[in-house]
């Protein structure tokens, strides 16, 4: 691959995106990281150039703010940075009954999950339009098939995105250019904020996966054009479970759930 070729990272200073930031590296992309972590993203960018020997870059800016994919894609235009690979990873989760979230916070959620993600792909995406080429991976989540209590505003975001991403898989397929969305469950990452004690058991029996795991499975999908990924069989099972259980089982849950947030 020539290193013409950037790929953009969204939140991909740290987590799983930075986990995507490397799997492109060893496919010898070059790497732009867009995020608002103004301490962690230089020094992503550092460590994946030393690591791997591709050129890097760097954005920070806030992408839940309205226009945030504007600004990305001008800075890349100004720069004569060719996205071959859009990565839309940025993200951010919290329980809580809809009614008990800050307006604020709402609507940063919806921002950062919908808006921006979509902007990017109407931008970027006809660009790789007009070049034949052209790969966009965006991140869902197997909540996208839950409607559950205190995740109303993250699970039906990542329902957006799997929705809006199959629906730009078919647009741009005969343009040769690959729309694929990744629907992870629990992933050790910080975003959950658990203990470090917990998270080591959820991952020693695999209910949550390590983040090189999960970013090498959603790169082998895009690039082989798959619609979607979901990592880890235990996570298929889930899917299959949560369209089996009856909305009633659901609302049972509720209090429960609710109580021990």
């Amino acid at each position: 691959m020539n290193t013409e070729y950037w790929a953009l990272v969204t939140g991909g200073s740290s987590g799983i995106g930075y986990q995507y930031a490397c799997q492109l590296a060893k496919r010898h992309y070059a790497i732009l990281i867009v995020s608002n972590q103004e301490v962690e993203c230089p020094a992503a960018a550092q460590k994946i150039s030393d690591t791997y020997h591709v050129p890097t870059r760097y954005f920070i800016t806030d992408l839940s703010l309205p226009h945030a994919a504007e600004q990305v894609y001008e800075y890349c235009q100004q720069e004569q940075l060719t996205i071959d690979v859009l990565v839309n990873n940025a993200g951010m989760f919290f329980w809580s009954m809809l009614h008990e979230a800050t307006p604020q916070k709402v609507l940063t959620i919806t921002q950062l999950h919908v808006t921006t993600p979509t902007m990017m792909c109407r931008m970027f995406g006809a660009d790789m339009q007009a070049r034949r080429h052209g790969y966009i991976l965006n991140v869902s989540s197997i909540t996208a098939w839950m409607p559950f209590p205190t995740l109303a505003t993250y699970s039906n975001t990542k329902t957006y995105i799997k929705n809006f991403s199959l629906s730009l898989h078919y647009e741009l397929n005969d343009y040769n250019v690959k729309v694929t969305y990744i629907a992870p469950g629990a992933v050790d990452t910080p975003l959950y904020n658990l203990p470090p004690k917990t998270r080591q058991l959820l991952r020693k029996i695999h209910l949550m996966l390590p983040p090189e795991a999960v970013a090498e499975q959603g790169i082998k999908a895009l690039m082989k054009g798959k619609k979607r990924v979901v990592p880890g069989a235990i996570n298929y099972l889930f899917i299959a479970l949560v369209k089996l259980c009856p909305l009633s089982i659901i609302n049972l849950l509720k209090p429960r759930v609710y109580h021990h947030k």
